[in-house]
This record gives structure tokens, sequence and C-alpha cells, in this order.
């Protein structure tokens, strides 16, 4: 009996042990598993930098921590190394402006820190130009982003803003904490890498990241929570068009509001033929006034597709803090719509707001005969005769004006049978003006 009992003991011991965490785990990225850091501490005074590289150099780990001490400029042709568990202590508004070439490449069991010499005051910005490239990968960025007229976010990158997207960024396994401003700005064409992967930006002052809308195809997976607004923050100043390659707007967890401080809430494709993809679960939020449109050109036009799914639509909505009907225009699609053309499983709230634009359909008023309309207000307005069933499956919903507007002159095409309308102030699916004749004397149809 008392052997049954002492080999019943060692089953519960090396069940217990099987079970236990150990201390080499191979954690997650969600923290409490992550793998322990071998790097030792860095002591003694370390090393001071002021001025700029010109030829190659590495910051190794046992010469740290690096402390600069004044603005640094990466030469073009140079490359800067940092040695993975080197820590960089950047001081008061001082920043690392990259024309060559920035390596900062820790290790899950060796990462790197870069960070504010005094974390109460915060340093500039890791900023690379194209053709410059800076790769960070198992690396903290964290206290930077002190206000500039150089940069909008801690980390940003640089390109030509007449070229498509140049990947010159690349982030793996990266975390940017506490920046006063945007964790990761992206402006003219450049762009992160096609592998990146990984990116935690969190306590930003902003947002977690600002870009120009054909920038977005290459957004990290990660995680972009626990900023002070969490969005991707999408620019439209000048060159910020989908206009000069195709783009996909992927699900990262946070909406996308479409406008910043100070630009427009538009969203404009096209004219030259690309194509802006939005994939399931992806969420646009118009600024006050926005719309989303295609720009028609002198022989193409820009091409929207929002492929939702009935668990995750596609969603079009407003960004104020509390959504009322007709905080943005809506969508518009030109004369001239493309084949390509497909909204799937969408929502369109709260818009229907002022478009500036009247004439271009029939008045809903049963009481009035044959007149057109005071205004083209609506959640979808279609400026030429749609060839085919693109909107299918779908929501509008609180809408100040009408749902989907015929604005054009030729026959009826119905949107009703296939989607649904919910609290729409005028009608919704309009007529278009007939081709010959008055409007009909009647509402909507």
């Amino acid at each position: 009996m008392r052997r049954f009992a002492s080999f019943l003991t060692l089953l519960l011991l090396v069940a217990f042990a099987r079970c236990s965490p150990s201390n080499t785990n191979t954690n997650t990225d969600a923290g409490a598993d992550a793998p322990v850091s071998t790097c030792a501490a860095p002591t003694g005074p370390g090393t001071q930098h002021k001025d700029a590289i010109a030829a190659d150099e590495t910051w190794k780990a046992a010469d740290g921590p690096h402390i600069v001490t004044f603005d640094i400029n990466v030469n073009a042709g140079a490359t800067l190394t940092i040695e993975p568990c080197a820590e960089v202590r950047i001081q008061n508004g001082y920043s690392i402006v990259v024309e060559g070439n920035l390596i900062a490449e820790g290790t899950a069991t060796s990462p790197i820190k870069i960070g504010a010499d005094d974390p109460s005051t915060p340093w500039g910005f890791l900023q690379v130009f194209a053709p410059g490239t800076m790769k960070l990968a198992y690396a903290t960025v964290s206290d930077g982003g002190g206000q500039t007229v150089n940069s909008y976010g801690m980390i940003e990158a640089r390109g030509d803003q007449l070229l498509p997207a140049q990947q010159i960024l690349k982030t793996d396994h990266v975390t940017v904490s506490n920046s006063a401003s945007y964790g990761v700005s992206l402006r003219a064409g450049g762009a992160f890498t096609v592998d990146s992967q990984a990116l935690t930006i969190t306590g930003s002052k902003k947002a977690p990241m600002r870009i120009l809308p054909r920038l977005a195809s290459n957004i990290p997976t990660g995680t972009y929570t626990g900023n002070a607004t969490d969005a991707v923050v999408v620019e439209t100043e000048s060159y910020g068009e989908v206009n000069y390659e195709d783009v996909t707007f992927h699900d990262r967890g946070v909406p996308y509001r479409i406008g910043g401080d100070t630009t427009f809430g538009d969203l404009k494709v096209g004219p030259n033929h690309f194509t802006l993809a939005l994939e399931a679960g992806v969420q646009l939020a118009f600024k006050q006034n926005g719309v989303l449109g295609a720009v028609e050109g002198s022989s193409s036009t820009g091409v929207i597709v929002a492929n939702g799914t009935a668990t995750q639509p596609v969603v079009f909505t407003s960004a104020a803090a509390a959504p009322a009907a007709g905080d943005w225009v809506g969508i518009q699609f030109g004369k001239v719509v493309d084949p390509g053309f497909k909204l799937d499983h969408v929502e369109i709230r709260y818009a229907g707001g002022a478009s500036q634009s009247s004439g271009h359909h029939c008045q809903p008023n049963p009481t009035v005969s044959g007149q057109q309309s005071l205004n083209d207000d609506a959640a979808l307005a279609i400026y030429h005769a749609p060839a085919s069933q693109y909107l299918t499956n779908s929501l509008i919903a609180d809408s100040a004006a009408d749902g989907v507007n015929n604005a054009y002159t030729g026959t009826y095409f119905d949107f009703k049978p296939t989607n649904t309308f919910t609290n729409v102030a005028g009608c919704q699916v309009t007529y278009p003006l007939p081709t010959t004749g008055l409007c009909p004397n009647m509402g909507c149809p």
C-alpha cells in the first residue's frame, strides 16, 4: 500500500512538472510568456555621439549606453549598425536622420532599446529618407516624438512623392511606446516593407500611425491600441490619392480615420486606373463633410472594391465621437463606373451630408409634378447609369438624405431588393431624370 502511495505521489509530481512553466519558455507576443532577455544592463559612462556618420559604423552593446547628444545624420552610402542588446539613449529634442542605412536588429532574447536619456523629456525622431533604409527588429523605441516641423511621428519614412510607394522601413517585432505625437508617420512615398510584421504602437499622444492613403498596403500586423486615438490617421494632402498603384487596406484592428487635424476628409481613387481594395472588417471613419470617390480621367477612372462578409462587413462611417446622420457626405461614383466596382457586405452609416450638387434626380415629393431635386445629397450618389448591381448584401443606415441617389439621366435602377435601408430621411433609392419628358408625379420608388 505504501509502495502504491509513493508511486502515485511520483506520478503527481511528474504531471505537475510538465504543466508548470519553465525558465526557458518560448513566449507569445502577448508579453506574459515573452522570451526573457539575456542582455546585461549597461554599466559605466557609455559612449557619446554627436557627429554625422559618413562611413560604416557599429554601436556595440559592450560600449553602451550610447548617448546621442546632438542631431545625427547617417549620410548616403553609410550604414549605422546597432548591435543586439545595445541601448541607445537620445537627449532632449535630438534626432537621428537616415539617408544611408540604419540596421538595428536584435533577437527575441537580445533586444535593442532606443529611448530617451531623460524619460521626462522627449527626444525627436528616427527618420529615413528614400533611397535610404531603416530596419528594426526585436527592438523597443520609446519616449520620443517631440514636436518638430520636420516630422510627425517618433519613427518616420519619407520617399519621393511622385513615385509609387518605396519600401524603406522594415519593422519586425518592434514596440513603439509613449510617443509625444504619432508613433509612426509615412510621408510622400515612404512605406513599410512587405515583410514587416508584429508591430505594437501604444501610448502615443495622438494616434498610433499617420499615413497617406497610397501607403496603406504594407501596414504590418500588430497591436495599435492604448493611444490617445486608436485609429490609423489617413491624411489627404497633396499626392495622397490612390493614383500611383493598387492599394489594399487591411483590417488591423482599429479604424482608418480619413482626414487629419488640418486636411479634408476626402479619399479619392484615380483618375489613373488603379484599385482601392478594402478587406473584410475594415472600417473607414470620415471626418466631417468627407467624401469617398472615384475620380474620372480622360480615358479611365479609379476603382473601389470592398469585399466584406456577413460577419465582417466593410464599414463606412463617421469619425465623430458622437456620430449623427449627415456627418459626412457619402460615396460618390463618377460618370463612368468601371466594371470592377464592387461593394458587397458593406455598411454606409451617418452619411447624406451636404453634397453641394443639385438637379440630377427627380424630386421625391408627391405634391410637386415633374420637378428635379433640390440637391443630390445621399449616402451613395451614382452619376452614371449602373451596368450591374455593384451594391449587394449591404446596409445603408442613418442617412440625413437619400440612401442611393440615381443622379443621372436614364432608366431607373433598383438597389432595394439586395440591400437594407434603415433610418433614411429621404428615398431609399431615387428616380433618375427620364431621358424624355418630366419626372414622374410621385414620391419615392
